[in-house]
């Protein structure tokens, strides 16, 4: 589930990212500021108020509520992460649409939506993979913390939900708490070294 909510979130900024950077005048400045905009916005305020909406507007189909609190989290960490990877795809974009191949695609007619996708999107697949690399252990955390303050899944296997369940026994039994603990910690390591690696190999610098 936390590689879906990463692909979700950073699918939304590397089209948000091409579209900004491709465009020029109004449509760049409309779309910055809307970055801007949910940058301000604090992320664990929303995620509070939407978790109490969701529970209210379905506690009557419990069969729906596990599938609505899941779309919903999806929902949060999607809208609250493509931000930092839209403004590194628009900055991008920006050096990359006046090179020659872009400008020659213009001048034969290539539409807009080719050149974006077929001609600056594949330029763009270092910075994208880091990117994802380097988020996936922040999704990681971010669902747990979500889980265990009860925003996140439920009825479905969750890292934060096994805290919060161990958090009773602690005094009986610490490991109950000490395991999902200390796999989150070891899960978020691996996947930062992973996308230390990652950066690593497609970063040309770095093999000198």
């Amino acid at each position: 589930m936390d590689l879906l909510l990463t692909m979700a979130g950073f699918f939304v900024g590397i089209v948000v990212g091409l579209v900004a950077g491709f465009s020029r005048g109004a449509m760049d400045k409309v779309i910055t500021f809307v970055i801007d905009v949910f940058l301000s916005l604090p992320f664990i305020l929303v995620a509070l108020s939407v978790a109490p909406i969701i529970v209210q507007r379905f506690s009557a189909q419990p069969a729906l509520l596990e599938s609505a609190q899941l779309f919903a989290l999806i929902a949060v960490l999607s809208l609250f992460t493509w931000m930092t990877l839209a403004r590194l795809i628009r900055g991008e974009v920006l050096s990359l649409r006046e090179r020659e191949f872009v400008q020659a695609a213009r001048v034969i007619g290539v539409p807009t939506r080719s050149i974006l996708f077929k001609e600056l999107l594949p330029n763009l697949i270092a910075p994208i993979v880091v990117s994802i690399s380097l988020g996936l252990p922040a999704f990681v955390a971010a669902e747990a913390g979500l889980s265990y303050l009860g925003i996140g899944v439920v009825g479905r296997p969750s890292w934060g939900q096994t805290v919060n369940s161990g958090v009773e026994y602690f005094n009986s039994y610490p490991l109950y708490l000490y395991a999902p603990v200390i796999g989150i910690t070891v899960l978020v390591i691996a996947l930062n070294l992973l996308g230390d690696a990652v950066r690593d190999a497609f970063d040309p610098n770095t093999r000198r």
